[in-house]
């Protein structure tokens, strides 16, 4: 015998399977992608900067991680917002004339290296990392001496922080 369709359901009168159509759900499965991959593909960070900072500018885009924020204007330098010496004609006002290390920088972050370690904060990160502020104006004597004392304080990776292009 024969399976007799009804015009107005579009089914057989037997009882067979039902076919699903996907079309419409893959629809909506696109748009979704293309709305998230849209909104998260930029990973912007709010970082407050000092006023007298002036960053430069980049259209590099890597992942932002937390990290330690040294940063280096040109009449001080800091540590996660607190000073640490000041800076007066590119050099570093302190009791010390190896110009190669800053010691009261080198004293301060490996203080905070105890902490973190205390704290465990750097639980994804395999090197720890410093995010460095540093005025566009300064010399790159001025900026290598701060990034050498960094990497002998156990802060050997760095990244610049920039204003978005």
């Amino acid at each position: 015998m024969g399976r007799t369709w009804s015009r107005r359901t579009g089914k057989s009168g037997s009882g067979g399977t039902a076919v699903l159509n996907i079309t419409s759900l893959m629809d909506v499965m696109t748009i979704l992608l293309i709305f998230l991959l849209y909104h998260f593909s930029t990973q912007d960070q709010n970082i407050r900067l000092q006023k007298e900072i002036e960053l430069p500018r980049s259209s590099s885009e890597k992942p932002f991680k937390w990290a330690i924020n040294v940063t280096l204007g040109l009449n001080r330098l800091l540590v996660e917002d607190e000073f640490v010496c000041p800076v007066k004609d590119g050099r570093f006002i302190v009791g010390s004339d190896d110009p190669e290390k800053i010691v009261p920088l080198y004293n301060r972050l490996v203080a905070l290296k105890d902490l973190e370690k205390y704290r465990q904060v750097e639980r994804d990160a395999a090197e720890p990392v410093v995010i460095f502020h540093a005025d566009k104006r300064l010399k790159f004597e001025t900026v290598n001496a701060v990034m050498k004392t960094a990497a002998t304080a156990g802060y050997p990776n760095f990244r610049f922080a920039v204003l978005k292009h």
